[in-house]
């Protein structure tokens, strides 16, 4: 493997990243929350704010791992 090798590499690692922080994901509202399952009002995605603020430490979590939930 040559530098530009490695170079390719790193370009891809840095992009598959970027990618990741820019997925955003948009939730149905199904009359549950998506944190905790509680039920909620129509057009309601989250019981709380702190369901909402955990759902989304969790989701940020998986995109800067890699995991696809």
């Amino acid at each position: 493997m040559d530098d530009i090798d490695r170079a390719q590499d790193q370009a891809e690692k840095i992009l598959a990243a970027n990618l990741a922080c820019a997925y955003v994901a948009v939730l149905p509202a199904t009359g549950d929350c998506h944190n905790c399952g509680a039920s909620v009002p129509d057009g309601h995605r989250f019981c709380d704010s702190d369901c909402r603020d955990d759902y989304e430490r969790q989701a940020a979590h998986y995109r800067r791992e890699g995991i696809h939930k």
